[in-house]
């Protein structure tokens, strides 16, 4: 038989005895924390559980099997195990609570990351699509510069061809005028030097004429006074 003195016999003190730690002792650790109990030196998981203590309740409700106050020290065992077994329960409520809490938090805090991260991205794409259009305007515009350029030098260029055909035009008529000018010059003097050869030409026959007459005369007067 268990050897239990005077003591022994209350049963609140053998349910402690048995539980390995009194039963009013406070709990450590958080709902999270897991850490070691009150009494006994006893580990308890993380939701408040001493599996050790039930052992040597266990134990002790075997070996108080034989005594005299086994009835009353098993009902109380069985009054505190029901009780730790809802603070267990407790605990674990506790803990699933916490746990929910954190499962909310942390899909909160994905909820709010992913969000931000939407706007950083929706932010780049419309930096990258405010880029892109300023490049296509500025493009657009470079392109439109590049056809006024083209056109003002063509338009250049074709006036320059014009003023050119226009200078050569004005040098040839320039040059007809000039070479019509001094064709007729040229006419001109050769007609009045034919004139004027043609009037000497004539001026030598009349004169040659007159002399032929004026000798044809005298021969005559002297043939009349030589024959008087």
């Amino acid at each position: 038989m268990f050897p239990f003195g005077k003591k022994d016999k209350d049963p609140q003190k053998l349910s402690e005895a048995m539980m390995g730690a009194p039963a009013n002792a406070p709990s450590s650790g958080s709902p999270l924390g897991g850490g070691n109990g009150g009494g006994g030196g006893g580990k308890k998981s993380v939701t408040g559980f001493d599996p050790e203590g039930l052992e040597r309740a266990a134990k002790a409700a075997r070996e108080l099997d034989n005594s005299k106050n086994s009835r009353a020290a098993l009902e109380i065992i069985k009054a505190q195990e029901a009780t730790s077994q809802h603070e267990a329960a407790a605990k674990r409520a506790e803990y699933d609570a916490y746990a929910q809490q954190l499962r909310l938090q942390s899909v909160e805090k994905e909820a709010e990351e992913a969000r931000k991260t939407l706007e950083v991205q929706t932010q780049h794409d419309q930096q990258r699509a405010q880029y892109r259009d300023e490049l296509e305007r500025k493009r657009q515009a470079d392109i439109l510069n590049m056809q006024r350029a083209n056109q003002d030098d063509q338009l250049k260029k074709q006036e320059a061809m014009i003023a050119r055909q226009e200078e050569m035009r004005r040098k040839t008529l320039e040059y007809e005028a000039k070479l019509k000018t001094d064709t007729e010059l040229a006419r001109a003097r050769a007609e009045a030097e034919g004139r004027i050869k043609q009037e000497r030409v004539n001026h030598d026959l009349i004169l040659e004429k007159v002399k032929l007459e004026a000798t044809e005369r005298r021969d005559t007067v002297l043939q009349a006074i030589a024959g008087g």
